[in-house]
């Protein structure tokens, strides 16, 4: 990043309301623990030990609260629920978790899954940081959120307890649109939730809702539409290799990406990409950015 670029962005750290990492599909399989030697492209055998050590090293860089944007389990199993529920309890940061795809792929059902963490049996919820409201909406599969469902009520209930001038953050694991680096033949059919269209017209009746944080998709990308912010960040155990920071202000978010400190166990998983590397790292304005709603 240029120093003028860097300075830009420093010239509104100091004015932070909250600060939230953001840690999407960490992938952890529980046990594949041997750390890689060779390239390959997602680098399960270290995803364990990456998202370990990466919650305690969250606890230095001053944020608030860590949220994983599920298929942090890949699948879900008994084994896997309790170690990832212990993490949880023992971190010196609050972690708020939502489910993804894979966590169901196992014999664990999606009730099961949120009663391990103290969530309703359907998952939504709101974590309140520093008093700044996030609906975590939990989106196992494409079909979630479709009008007339439970989940689509809670959304609509809760959108509404709200005062419209409270800044509001939805995360989910899926999209509600097609970001660039998905489009095309990179476009698998599993990114964008199927009520999205009707999710966004209800969203643009409440322009207090600033942003759409998502999983499932793992290259850095930004994308504004009809005045609100839709994001993708990138996972530990996958090229980037990196995780977001978002610090949200009264008038704006701050967004940072950082790279795992551990290079070697990223290099691997870079050789395996090959020439398409450049593709998955995102481009600098998708990576760091001040972006504002006012």
């Amino acid at each position: 990043m240029s120093y003028e670029r860097r300075n830009k962005l420093d010239g509104h750290a100091a004015r932070r309301r909250c600060r939230v990492a953001l840690l999407p599909d960490c992938h952890v399989q529980f046990k594949r623990d041997s750390l890689p030697v060779r390239p390959t492209k997602r680098l399960y055998g270290a995803a364990r030990w990456l998202l370990e050590t990466y919650l305690e090293r969250l606890a230095s860089m001053d944020v608030d609260a860590v949220f994983l944007l599920g298929d942090t389990l890949d699948p879900a199993d008994d084994a896997g629920l309790n170690w990832l529920t212990s993490l949880i309890d023992q971190s010196t940061v609050p972690v708020y978790i939502i489910i993804g795809n894979h966590e169901t792929y196992g014999w664990t059902s999606v009730e099961r899954f949120h009663r391990a963490f103290g969530l309703p049996d359907h998952g939504h919820h709101v974590a309140m940081v520093n008093e700044v409201p996030f609906l975590m909406l939990a989106t196992p599969d494409q079909d979630s959120l479709i009008p007339g469902s439970a989940g689509y009520r809670w959304l609509q209930e809760t959108l509404e307890e709200f005062d419209s001038s409270t800044d509001l953050f939805c995360c989910a694991h899926f999209s509600l649109l097609l970001h660039p680096c998905v489009e095309g033949s990179k476009n698998d059919g599993m990114q964008v939730l199927w009520s999205a269209g009707e999710i966004m017209s209800l969203l643009r009746e409440r322009p207090n809702v600033r942003a759409w944080i998502a999983g499932h998709k793992n290259v850095p990308s930004k994308v504004v539409r009809d005045g609100m912010l839709h994001l993708l960040s990138p996972q530990l155990i996958q090229a980037p290799c990196a995780f977001r920071v978002i610090d949200i202000h009264d008038d704006g978010i701050l967004s940072r990406v950082h790279d795992i400190e551990e290079q070697d166990l990223a290099r691997l998983s870079r050789l395996a990409y090959g020439a398409d590397y450049s593709e998955r790292h995102g481009t600098e304005e998708d990576r760091d950015f001040w972006w504002s709603w006012k």
